[in-house]
């Protein structure tokens, strides 16, 4: 893996630590035949050097005062000897346009197209804010951090296998609390409504069965932390028990779609709260949770990601694995006003036979649930919070609710099945060996 050394600002070093997996494991996934695929790695520190100020809570009123636990850019870059995708995982609570472009450039220039890169925040609340006008500084630091991470994890392009499994964890709540007449009562656990307890895991090792890199996912808000400390919530604590139990792996953690998910911390109130554990330690008890439904997943042999299977077996070795990017500009409507629309990037991702989805902006749950359903049998992982930007895309039935997230949303009840169709016509385009821009069907009137 290649990791750009950022405390200088001008250096790049690599290392390659790996950990032997299951014998038997790897020897079913060589006997099945890869492909010459070939995976690349590589993190950059992104913390601030100083004070900044921070977001997702609107009642921090001063700059950030110290470190609780660094923050990590990750990149993943595939490639099949025809093309290259990357998936890139920032612990930010959001990235604005303006590095979405930047980022994309980075990744043109290390010979991925566009349409190929998933950017993706973990959308902590306790980052710095992506902001010129409050930190200009930060932004220049993060743009000098993160645009080396192509190049460094296409130099960093070895032989790889990949497998798949899909653990379970119920760490999360929604937090969408209803009275006795169905209305919102506010941001507070309501277990009669639903979670994805899904935990999606593609793993990444070398030919001899070296785990390199763990991509995993879970649909939460990292929002434990309410002080002035900059830290990566309990997604920090879920790599680091990952990378305890494959030493030397690059564990990489894609937010799913939980825009009114919450962690399970809840005092005899029925409100969000801490017992017993103060915040810090109930933040770390969180992640190693998740970070352990991801090891049990893979405790298994894992299902391999195969090539697309020839037709005739002794090609199987020349046969590549299929990697495939779909991004669109999709007009979504206006909650208020049906003759103004938003703009919203939405895209899918190929890799095998895994399909992953992300759509910019906070998607609520049951969203994400729904494209599963609607293409079952399919390997679908779904994602909010990619590309850039936020705002709420609460699911249709929500809005006679109301409540918070249908309150800060600006689109139309409309959105859950414009979002929903996309995400199917484009895992269904890509099935069918369609990529590209304008190679996509056209959605149904």
């Amino acid at each position: 893996m290649r990791m750009i050394r950022t405390m200088t600002l001008s250096t790049a070093k690599a290392f390659f630590i790996v950990l032997a997996l299951c014998a038997s494991c790897a020897a079913e996934m060589a006997a099945i035949g890869s492909g010459p695929l070939k995976v690349g790695l590589a993190t950059a520190d992104i913390t601030p050097q100083g004070t900044v100020w921070m977001a997702g809570f609107a009642a921090r009123k001063k700059p950030s005062e110290g470190i609780h636990k660094q923050l990590t850019g990750s990149c993943v870059v595939f490639d099949n000897g025809v093309t290259r995708l990357a998936f890139v995982a920032f612990d930010l609570c959001k990235i604005y346009e303006k590095q979405l472009g930047e980022l994309r450039a980075a990744a043109e220039k290390a010979g991925i197209p566009p349409q190929h890169v998933m950017i993706n925040c973990s959308h902590t609340h306790s980052g710095p804010e992506l902001s010129e006008k409050r930190n200009a500084d930060y932004v220049a630091l993060f743009k000098e951090r993160t645009d080396p991470l192509f190049e460094a994890a296409v130099a960093d392009l070895k032989p790889a296998i990949l497998d798949y499994a899909v653990g379970v964890s119920t760490m999360a709540v929604n937090r969408r609390q209803l009275d006795e007449k169905g209305q919102c009562i506010g941001m507070r656990p309501e277990p009669r409504k639903p979670i994805d307890p899904d935990v999606p895991v593609l793993r990444i090792s070398s030919p001899d069965g070296k785990v390199r890199a763990v991509m995993f996912g879970y649909a939460c808000h990292p929002s434990t932390m309410t002080d002035y400390k900059v830290n990566p919530d309990y997604v920090g604590f879920a790599r680091d028990w990952i990378a305890a139990a494959y030493p030397g792996c690059v564990p990489v953690f894609l937010q799913g779609c939980g825009g009114d998910i919450k962690t399970r911390c809840t005092t005899a109130t029925g409100r969000f709260g801490y017992v017993l554990l103060e915040p810090l330690a109930i933040t770390a008890e969180l992640g190693h949770e998740l970070g352990r439904a991801v090891v049990i997943a893979l405790t298994v042999p894992p299902a391999p990601v195969p090539a697309d299977r020839p037709k005739a077996p002794q090609d199987a070795a020349a046969t590549p694995v299929q990697l495939a990017g779909i991004v669109e500009k999709v007009k979504v409507p206006d909650k208020k006003d049906a003759a103004k629309s938003h703009q919203i990037y939405m895209g899918a991702w190929r890799v095998g036979d895994v399909y992953l989805f992300g759509s910019q902006c906070e998607v609520c749950v049951s969203i994400g649930l729904r494209i599963k359903r609607e293409l079952a049998g399919l390997r679908v992982w779904t994602n909010g919070y990619t590309h850039w930007g936020g705002g709420y895309i609460p699911d249709a039935a929500s809005y006679p609710e109301g409540g918070y997230e249908v309150n800060m949303s600006t689109v139309s009840p409309a959105t859950e099945d414009i979002l929903v169709g996309n995400a199917v016509r484009y895992i269904r385009a890509l099935q069918a060996g369609k990529t590209g821009q304008g190679a996509i069907p056209e959605p149904n009137p």
